[in-house]
């Protein structure tokens, strides 16, 4: 599944949170981080953080994901009604 172009929820590992935290990424109280994933690929996720000086790129290894979740959104219709 494609998970680029979207904001999803990413559920990191300790090690994960720890990386975000030392990157000074904001994280919330709760375990998942919500991000606008540009795109994905063979290393992980580039998400969309935002800092004071505006909007950054930011590799999410893969070793540090434990899950995805993608809202699912409306179903589409599809043919006549």
């Amino acid at each position: 599944m494609k998970v680029g172009e979207k904001t999803v929820a990413v559920l990191l590992s300790e090690d994960g949170r720890n990386v975000l935290e030392s990157a000074a990424v904001g994280l919330a109280e709760s375990p998942f981080l919500w991000v606008y994933v540009e795109e994905g690929d063979d290393l992980g996720l580039w998400a969309r953080i935002k800092r004071e000086d505006g909007d950054h790129l930011f590799l999410i290894l893969w070793e540090y994901v434990l899950a995805i979740d993608i809202p699912a959104g409306e179903p589409k219709t599809l043919g006549l009604r």
